[in-house]
């Protein structure tokens, strides 16, 4: 690409207006045709350069003429001109002189500075003298998508978000680079390298987001080796930038190529059913036409640096809109699944809600059915003392309480509030224990509540009692599964930096080191038994609903669990 950005800026005149000839001239009075190849590195202390117009050829049409040269050392020109963001240009129809001339002269022998084009009036009347606007709004897009998909990405963690935004930053940097060389009599060769970089890398990660949005690798295998192929080149060729200063893979092969890959992988998504590649696939042709109308300038009117600056955008318009359509679909489906989990988490606690209440139960049914056995016996052996009776009732009306408290414990447990409510850390806490209290007991588990210090928050409690007792729960399971001994498990609640800390240990060994990460993953488990779904919830319901966290670390025999909100 070592000569493409500069036939593109600086003669794209020789080809789409043949009836303008420039010539150079050391002397002054002798003038020879004016070639790149004879000048680039020759050094000038003055020179005058001649422009030849057929004004048969031009006709009845009006363009302008701009240069880009070092102004300050122009010393004389016998023709009228006007200067445009740093650019001279000149009028150029029917009654304008045929031959003109501008004469140079520098301090000291350098590169001749001077570079030429053609542009239509209506590009002189609408975009080079608001050029800014249209380069501040194109910037402001790209740089928006850009800003915009990495923090999507953040968020998500999805890599096609990560490319798609690395993407615009690159072509971003490379407008900014074309920009500057527009404003440049020849290319530095530095800059010209780095901007060959920014430029290759914008189609590496263009491909590498073909891969992840189009899901090459599982869908299209063949296609995903295809473009494993360019994206091998454009490696190589970052490499090679680096050595000989410019991009050795553009040099040969167009632009528009680069992208018209993923719009071949797109088209054949399309062809497999995926209707999502349809929008990708536009954005990717629609960039490789105005990449292709760039290249050859006799297409439009417009000179290549503002179709770029107006396709760049356009693409980044397009490919948001898929992409944010896509979100949209990720959302309803992250909302779906949620929704999923959370019947299935209500299932879940109204199965443990019937184990908890038939274990708390067998106890005082055990009683009852002595009491009736005992009464039995009694009126077999002789009547009923009133007395008696009376001892007997009272004592079954204390298991009855018993059992209708356990129930009502566990409907106000488990009842849905909709409102927030000021409640203390510490009632929250012990509603969960008083349901695993008499399990703790039952299973001979030692265990120790400590209120350091308690806050009042609003927030929904028994979704926070939800979370302690799925805690207390897994470590209860823990504890039985590996026999410990001499069980115990600990609950703690402090303030600390004015966060409420409920802390949570337990002596059942601890979790695996390759587990530890992966506990609050929806349908992780250990147990044979387990949904994977409590600490899931349990995340969720601290991060959403009380904006807290929770953690959890191996201590020494067992693990800690902490609730900051």
């Amino acid at each position: 690409m070592k000569y493409l950005l500069f036939f593109l800026l600086l003669f794209s005149n020789l080809y789409g207006h043949y009836y303008v000839q420039n010539y150079i001239s050391e002397d002054h009075i002798n003038f020879k045709e004016a070639l790149y190849d004879e000048y680039k590195d020759k050094q000038l202390k003055e020179f005058t350069i001649k422009f030849k117009i057929d004004l048969n050829e031009l006709r009845n049409q009006i363009d302008y003429l701009t240069i880009i040269s070092d102004k300050n050392s122009l010393v004389f020109s016998d023709i009228k001109y006007e200067i445009i963001n740093e650019l001279i240009v000149v009028k150029l129809d029917k009654n304008q002189k045929n031959e003109f001339l501008f004469k140079y002269i520098y301090d000291k022998p350098k590169r001749a500075e001077f570079r030429w084009n053609i542009i239509s009036s209506f590009e002189y009347n609408y975009l080079l003298k608001y050029e800014g606007v249209l380069y501040g709004v194109s910037y402001g897009i790209i740089f928006c998508a850009f800003l915009y998909y990495l923090i999507i990405f953040f968020s998500t963690k999805m890599r096609c978000f990560l490319y798609y935004s690395l993407m615009q930053f690159f072509v971003l940097l490379s407008l900014i680079g074309f920009v500057y060389f527009s404003f440049q009599a020849y290319p530095n060769s530095t800059a010209q390298a780095i901007v060959d970089i920014c430029e290759t890398l914008s189609f590496l990660f263009t491909l590498l987001f073909a891969q992840s949005i189009l899901n090459t690798k599982e869908k299209m295998p063949k296609i995903h080796k295809f473009i494993n192929f360019f994206i091998f080149l454009n490696i190589l060729d970052v490499i090679a930038i680096f050595f000989y200063k410019y991009s050795i893979l553009y040099e040969y092969l167009p632009f528009y190529v680069g992208f018209l890959v993923p719009a071949f992988a797109g088209f054949i998504a399309i062809l497999k059913g995926d209707k999502y590649a349809i929008i990708y696939t536009i954005g990717w042709l629609v960039v490789s036409i105005f990449i292709y109308i760039a290249e050859d300038w006799q297409i439009t009117p417009i000179s290549g640096i503002y179709v770029i600056h107006i396709g760049a955008p356009l693409e980044s318009l397009i490919f948001s809109f898929a992409l944010g359509y896509m979100l949209k679909v990720l959302v309803k489906e992250k909302n779906e699944k949620e929704k999923l989990l959370i019947h299935q988490s209500k299932l879940a606690s109204m199965g443990e809600m019937i184990n908890n209440i038939a274990h708390q139960w067998r106890q005082p049914l055990t009683h009852l059915g002595f009491i009736n056995m005992n009464l039995q016996l009694a009126y077999e052996d002789n009547p009923i003392d009133k007395k008696y009776l009376n001892e007997k009732i009272e004592e079954s009306n204390a298991q009855l309480d018993f059992m209708s408290k356990t129930i009502d414990n566990f409907r106000d447990f488990y009842k849905t509030n909709k409102q927030k409510e000021f409640f203390y850390i510490s009632n929250a806490v012990k509603k969960a224990l008083d349901i695993m209290e008499p399990i703790f007991e039952n299973n001979k588990i030692d265990f120790e509540f400590k209120v350091v210090k308690d806050k009042q928050i609003n927030a929904y409690e028994n979704e926070y009692s939800q979370v302690i007792l799925n805690i207390l729960t897994n470590a209860k399971d823990a504890i039985i599964s590996r026999n410990i001994k001499n069980p115990k498990i600990k609950i703690e609640i402090n303030i600390k930096n004015n966060l409420s800390i409920t802390s949570i240990f337990d002596n059942a060994g601890g979790i695996e080191e390759k587990y530890l990460n992966f506990i609050f993953e929806p349908y992780f488990t250990t147990k044979q038994t387990g949904s994977g779904i409590g600490l899931y919830m349990s995340k969720m319901i601290i991060e959403s609903h009380f904006k807290g966290n929770i953690l959890v670390t191996n201590k020494q025999n067992g693990v800690a669990f902490s609730i900051e909100v």
